[in-house]
């Protein structure tokens, strides 16, 4: 097993729902507000949820956060 310190496993899930949307693993936080890009839809970050367990992520990462998005309209292009 790799250990990663300085990376986050962040789950992600749409506001309001219980199934996990994706996951990756980051070296850098989003912050609530920005925007997050996926198959090319745009989602903004609602809320920020750190899970700071000792077994929260095997030890293998700094930490495990939870993501909730709220889906964006498209950007119009002229």
């Amino acid at each position: 097993m790799s250990i990663f310190p300085n990376h986050y496993a962040i789950n992600f899930y749409i506001f309001r729902t219980k199934e996990q949307f994706g996951r990756r693993i980051l070296s850098q936080v989003p912050s609530i507000g920005d925007i997050l890009v996926f198959k090319d839809k745009r989602y903004r970050v609602h809320t920020l949820e750190w899970c700071l367990d000792e077994d929260a992520t095997n030890n293998e990462y700094q930490a495990l956060i939870n993501i909730e998005m709220i889906k964006q309209p498209p950007i119009h292009t002229m």
